[in-house]
């Protein structure tokens, strides 16, 4: 019978391309990575799972062929444990999340902490990456949840709004423009602002409404672009220029102002799980929790407007222009 420990260390390899990291993922020393694929290999009548191409260990077409076998077998292995301990009354099992950097992983801070107050049992797993990578990840059953800001129409998933979070013009506390009050968009022509990278969903809406305020792409001066409501945090802090953040994001900030500006710009956030494949009944409770009553409080809380807010105001929720 294959082990499924040793399974699931050979997918930490499959899925971080070389023994070092899939040890670093599983709290394991490398030669305990390296132990447990020659004990699956040994099991598998010495047939080589792996081959490396330069610094990536890569799966040969047997360890392709094994992946997705792999996968059923440690989602199997989870329902089976998840059910045991459901006789005790006690939810159980392992959730893995993507969220992109755009502020979602400040915002599942305190969603992650209520629902583990609720389920204490369930492992939860966090990884933040780009819009891409996380859909990429949700399709290859990387993980089990997507956290994100831009709305997905393929119908190989579950999309639910959860709600639009303001984006607001945050400066250092020392800045001209934190105290003239309210401000024109062509306050800020040629100010040194902090974007997201070009082409994101968060990047549109701010350039649509900086156009809307007559703004030209010319006269906006873009000092750093970088998808990380972090980083955007961060480089304000630092003097490098102004910056539109999730409302969010900024209310944690003591050390920074906000800006009113006759613009009011909104980032939208998804929830998305796969449609096609089976999930966990930790998976299920947890998508539900995420798009639920209790969630909707908490982003609530923090000046996030649900889906029947904004439809209730009759306005667009990704921009929105001040008569």
């Amino acid at each position: 019978m294959l082990n499924t420990i040793h399974l699931q260390t050979f997918l930490a390899v499959v899925e971080t391309g070389s023994y070092s990291a899939a040890a670093e993922r599983l709290h394991l020393s490398q030669p305990a990575v390296s132990s447990h694929i020659r004990a699956l290999e040994a099991q598998l009548d010495q047939v080589r799972l792996f081959r490396r191409v330069g610094q990536q260990m890569l799966p040969t077409q047997a360890g392709e062929e094994l992946i997705a076998m792999a996968r059923e077998m440690l989602e199997l292995a989870t329902q089976a444990e998840e059910r045991i301990r459901s006789l005790r009354g006690q939810l159980s099992g392992r959730v893995a999340i993507g969220c992109t950097p755009s502020g979602a992983e400040v915002l599942l801070t305190g969603i992650l902490h209520a629902f583990r107050e609720r389920h204490p049992a369930v492992c939860l797993s966090v990884n933040v990456a780009s819009v891409d990578i996380v859909l990429e990840q949700l399709s290859r059953q990387h993980i089990h949840i997507a956290f994100i800001e831009e709305k997905q129409s393929s119908r190989h998933w579950v999309v639910q709004l959860l709600g639009s979070d303001p984006l607001v013009l945050i400066a250092p506390r020392d800045h001209e423009l934190a105290h003239r009050g309210l401000i024109l968009p062509d306050a800020l022509r040629q100010v040194p602002i902090i974007m997201p990278r070009s082409g994101s969903a968060t990047r549109r809406v701010i350039d649509e409404g900086l156009q809307a305020g007559g703004l030209a792409p010319a006269d906006v001066r873009v000092a750093l672009e970088t998808d990380s409501a972090t980083v955007a945090l961060e480089a304000v802090c630092s003097g490098i220029g102004l910056a539109f953040v999730p409302q969010s994001c900024a209310l944690r900030q003591t050390n920074v102002s906000t800006i009113p500006v006759e613009l009011s710009l909104y980032q939208e956030w998804f929830a998305l799980r796969s449609r096609e494949h089976a999930m966990s009944r930790a998976v299920q409770e947890a998508f539900a929790f995420l798009t639920g009553d209790d969630v909707r409080a908490i982003l609530h809380r923090v000046g996030v407007r649900s889906p029947l807010e904004s439809k209730a105001l009759g306005k667009a929720p990704k921009m929105e222009r001040k008569r």
